[in-house]
């Protein structure tokens, strides 16, 4: 892969990567620094103070809105056999670009489809990647998909596992919203544990058949949601 340009504004959600073209090459330097810091036009975030990649949960979210990663993923009877997750996922809050693209970086995706947009001018999907033209402030972007994400493990446990999620700027990481909802056969498998844990800033909820998280960070966020089978009933 080629080094990105310094000008082009990369974020990175859950095995995916969005990038934008078309900022810095017909901009001198001074230009750029003027760019990145027009509230109206570029980034919602402070670049002065940034992380840089160490993971760090936010028990108070940020004032300006955070770009938002909304999942919904499906797991079926089948899911258990063959590791096929049915996805769907929002993006809200995407920055205005003209040109972008949403690269997933899943070993295993079939189906990829393009369900909604809003304030974006087109958007079609080329083998793994969404792209995206003439992004206008507030984008959002609605995508669905089978992964293949869902592990057994030597003990007959099930493990699904998710991520990075990470916002991404040059050199730093920025204020990330990300929110999963679980669904899963009650009937056949039951909660046990989440890595991370709940803590502020990481939300966990369980009921028979979903568990969800929500959580506000930055840095580089993996999720891990472990499932046992449920025993059969006499």
């Amino acid at each position: 892969m080629k080094k990105p340009n310094p000008a082009i504004y990369w974020i990175y959600l859950a095995f995916l990567m969005y990038g934008a073209s078309g900022l810095g090459d017909d901009l001198s330097k001074e230009e750029l620094e003027t760019w990145f810091k027009d509230d109206s036009r570029a980034l919602p975030f402070d670049t002065s103070e940034v992380n840089e990649g160490e993971l760090e949960f936010l028990a108070t979210p940020p004032e300006k809105s955070a770009l938002h990663s909304a999942n919904q993923l499906t797991i079926k009877p089948s899911s258990l056999q063959n590791g096929w997750v049915g996805m769907y996922q929002c993006y809200q809050h995407l920055d205005a670009v003209k040109d972008a693209q949403v690269v997933y970086q899943y070993k295993q995706l079939k189906n990829l489809k393009v369900e909604k947009t809003q304030n974006i001018e087109k958007a079609w999907t080329e083998g793994q990647s969404v792209q995206l033209l003439n992004t206008q402030k507030d984008a959002n972007l609605c995508v669905s998909a089978e992964v293949r994400i869902l592990y057994k493990n030597e003990d007959n446990t099930y493990t699904l596992k998710n991520g990075p999620f990470q916002r991404r700027f040059l050199d730093g990481f920025y204020p990330m919203h990300v929110s999963l909802a679980v669904t899963y056969p009650k009937e056949q498998l039951s909660f046990v544990t989440s890595n991370p844990t709940k803590q502020p800033g990481f939300e966990v909820k369980s009921t028979p058949g979903l568990v969800e998280i929500d959580a506000w960070f930055e840095g580089m966020l993996s999720t891990e949601i472990t499932f046992k089978p449920r025993q059969p009933q006499m």
